[in-house]
């Protein structure tokens, strides 16, 4: 009987969604016609969406409509349309979709995933104070001393760089959020634990995952509890990540208590808030965004310098005239390597490991260049269709070229325009932005820094004599994009490499 009145509810609430989107149909942006009911849901492929949104950016033009199984959604394709909407209208385009597990497994803690309540102001708050961009200066001796353990790895086995990669990203940002000694590998008890939870809410949060998350079907999380075996997993997933979470949190106050003036960003949560759970899960935010972030971008980095050789030329060629081959890059250098920071911004921009980044929703209706934006539509942009936009960045768009930053005096050129200073659109828009650029930033200028001072990076040779060339357009899709599995070869630039390393490790106490 329960069931046959849950069923009967269900359809009548599906039928209603269904015509609402029939009448309003011809106010909304153009976009391909779909199948009734399911909407577009089995034309956009579970591969690269985002080659299949560029096409139809050029197709139906700056803003197209998607009924994706009854929830309204839009992308926008040029970055006049994603900075008008989610930059200029920010107070409006900052929620994000309704979540309904993965906020279960978070307890609707995490800000990435979260609304733009109270809470969520509260802890991007606190974010951002942690993470500024001056108090980010503050962790460059972690990140000196990350890209020290790198370069001794990648000495004794460069075939595994993705692998080094991953643990400096992941003993970094231990170190920048919790005051944690360098990882000399990544299997810690809590790090595992930590990136299983960002595991089971990715999974939560893909397509077809679970009914609940489809619009037609929101009413399954008004089901009895008893009905719902994703409900009581989640709910399960949730006390025991916040056991592990808080534990980790509480030892930073315990040290902190002890007299330890390590700087991290759970201690000024703590100074700040007084509050141990929302400090625990503020920070547990954080780590999912930067945790594996640099590492996937480092790689695209490696694979950019086996195709394009003449950039690695010149970032060189300027890294030994500032740098010499005597000592490590540092900090200090920052402002005389235009060329190495202009190499951050192309790469974030040639290959940004969130093409699509995350999707926006708007809390009210709205009207963009004369169509209806309905409440709750959800809105994608497409930062890859951004990105290789060739009235913005040239006719070589499709090509990784940092010069392209670079004035005739090899000077920084001004940023082009609603890019917040940065050059391109990988760190998001509006309320939304991401917290850790400036961090994130630092990290990927110190470790370039390092990779290009010690090493050559070029292509293999067959037994033809043949360069075996990656190919750019392959990725691996998960938390973050990343290229598929390739092979280079990696060799010290002199002989003295690895005795500075060496020295280097000595200076910092850094043990085999």
């Amino acid at each position: 009987m329960w069931n046959t009145v849950v069923l009967s509810i269900g359809i009548v609430l599906v039928i209603l969604r269904v015509f609402k989107i029939l009448r309003l149909r011809s106010q909304l942006p153009p976009g391909p016609s779909g199948l009734p009911i399911l909407g577009n849901l089995f034309q956009i492929p579970t591969s690269r969406p985002w080659l299949t949104f560029d096409k139809w950016t050029k197709h139906y033009g700056p803003i197209f409509y998607l009924n994706i199984a009854g929830q309204n959604t839009v992308v926008l394709g040029t970055p006049k349309a994603a900075a008008d909407l989610l930059d200029r209208r920010a107070n409006i385009y900052s929620d994000r979709p309704d979540y309904v597990v993965p906020n279960l497994i978070t307890g609707g803690m995490h800000w990435a995933w979260t609304q733009a309540d109270d809470l969520w102001k509260r802890q991007r708050r606190g974010a951002h104070e942690a993470l500024s961009v001056q108090t980010a200066k503050e962790y460059f001796p972690y990140q000196e001393t990350e890209s020290v353990i790198m370069l001794d790895q990648m000495l004794t086995d460069p075939e595994h760089f993705f692998d080094h990669f991953q643990r400096a990203s992941t003993s970094l940002t231990l170190s920048i959020i919790y005051g944690w000694p360098p990882l000399l590998d990544s299997a810690h008890p809590n790090v595992l634990q930590i990136n299983q939870m960002n595991r089971q809410i990715l999974v939560a949060a893909a397509p077809s995952s679970f009914w609940v998350e489809f619009e037609y079907f929101k009413w399954m999380k008004h089901l009895p509890r008893w009905m719902c075996a994703w409900r009581r997993n989640a709910e399960k997933a949730f006390g025991y990540h916040s056991d592990v979470l808080e534990g980790m949190s509480a030892d930073v106050q315990k040290r902190i208590d002890a007299g330890d003036e390590s700087k991290s960003v759970v201690g000024k949560l703590l100074w700040d808030s007084k509050n141990l759970f929302e400090a625990a899960w503020n920070s547990a935010s954080i780590y999912s965004a930067g945790s594996e972030t640099t590492a996937s971008q480092l790689a695209w980095f490696m694979q950019a310098m086996v195709l394009y050789p003449d950039a690695q030329r010149i970032a060189q060629e300027e890294l030994d005239r500032v740098i010499g081959p005597d000592r490590l890059p540092t900090f200090d250098d920052y402002e005389h390597l235009p060329y190495i920071r202009a190499t951050v911004k192309e790469i974030l921009r040639w290959r940004g490991v969130a093409p699509l980044g995350l999707p926006h929703r708007l809390s009210r209706d709205d009207y963009y260049e004369g169509y209806l934006l309905p409440k709750d539509t959800i809105c994608f942009v497409n930062i890859w269709s951004l990105h290789h936009d060739k009235e913005v960045y040239g006719d070589d768009a499709e090509h990784f070229n940092p010069g392209r930053f670079l004035d005739a005096n090899g000077r920084l050129k001004s940023s082009i325009a609603d890019t917040k200073d940065e050059g391109h659109h990988s760190y998001g828009f509006g309320k939304r932005i991401c917290v850790g650029r400036h961090v994130a930033n630092n990290s990927l200028f110190i470790h370039i820094a390092f990779l290009l001072w010690a090493f050559d990076i070029t292509a293999q040779v067959d037994e033809y004599g043949k360069h075996v060339l990656p190919d750019s357009s392959q990725c691996t899709e998960g938390l973050t994009v990343r290229p598929t599995v390739f092979h280079c070869n990696i060799t010290t630039r002199n002989m003295e490499v690895a005795e500075i390393v060496a020295q280097a490790k000595a200076d910092r106490g850094i043990g085999s």
